[in-house]
């Protein structure tokens, strides 16, 4: 099974007035980026089966443009597990259930979460953070399903390289 691990594009700043921090929106440079960052994804067939995404708001609106390039028909599921704080081994559980199912799947989260879930992954530990920029992604081969899950990175991609390509 491939895993597409992909970063909410930019969003509204820590600490704008009258916004909480679960509440930041994706902000205008943070849509037309991301558009252009899913044609690159695209363009890599870089394209799940499955998107699990976390609940904030600033992750729904990226999996939105990203659904909105690699195919409206690709089925989304929220995932609390992918919020910031959630339980990796939720995760993990849910992941080893798609393997009989799916080839590939995306998640679409938070730093530092999903760096560490990389870093699990690739090299067997949380501490080893892969640094995922904003609307950047990275693809990892699995090599064993587990709690937690092992395998190989294919790709680390930040957001520019995947503007450049989708031209």
């Amino acid at each position: 099974m491939r895993i597409y691990i992909v970063r909410h594009a930019i969003a509204a700043p820590h600490g704008t007035s009258g916004i909480r921090d679960e509440d930041r929106p994706l902000t205008e440079e943070g849509i037309k980026k991301m558009r252009q960052a899913a044609a690159g994804l695209c363009r890599l067939e870089y394209i799940p089966d499955i998107v699990l995404s976390s609940p904030l708001i600033r992750a729904r609106q990226t999996v939105e443009i990203l659904l909105e390039k690699l195919g409206r028909g690709i089925e989304m599921k929220i995932i609390p597990a992918l919020a910031p704080g959630g339980v990796r081994g939720d995760l993990y559980r849910l992941i080893a259930s798609y393997e009989k199912n799916i080839n590939s799947l995306m998640l679409v989260g938070h730093q530092p979460s999903l760096g560490e879930i990389a870093g699990e992954i690739i090299e067997g530990t949380p501490d080893c953070n892969i640094e995922i920029k904003k609307g950047g992604a990275c693809a990892i081969d699995l090599k064993r399903i587990g709690n937690p899950p092992q395998g190989a990175l294919i790709s680390l991609l930040p957001p520019a390289v995947l503007r450049t390509i989708a031209v």
